[in-house]
């Protein structure tokens, strides 16, 4: 994954880089090998109390214009999203870049993530 870094005419420094979704296997099942012990310290004996054993995270579900994947810009204050990912966009000047920019749609910023308190 290719990132560059440009400036605008503003001062503002933006990074963008491509995100291509889907290029591991989100099934993707490690088998065989327990790194676990044969014998733990302690042994749980009691009931099972996870409500599912496959412990992955789900596949991750995206709209039918993200599925071939999108360039990424983001500077201090925002993040924005272009798709569809230009050809060549690597090579681009970055006066090219600063207008894809533009067209670019602002991300909205997820929600902060609550930390558990010690």
């Amino acid at each position: 994954m290719p990132i560059r870094s440009f400036q605008t005419g503003e001062g503002v420094t933006w990074q963008v880089w491509n995100v291509m979704p889907g290029l591991h296997d989100v099934h993707e099942r490690r088998v065989g090998y327990d790194r676990r012990s044969p014998e733990p310290v302690i042994r749980y004996t009691g009931p099972e109390r996870r409500a599912n054993t496959d412990r992955r995270k789900p596949p991750l579900f995206l709209s039918p214009h993200l599925a071939t994947g999108w360039l990424t810009f983001e500077c201090p204050t925002e993040k924005r999203r272009l798709t569809p990912i230009p050809q060549h966009w690597e090579q681009l000047p970055e006066a090219e870049l600063e207008r894809l920019c533009g067209q670019a749609s602002p991300v909205r910023p997820l929600p902060p993530v609550p930390r558990p308190s010690p």
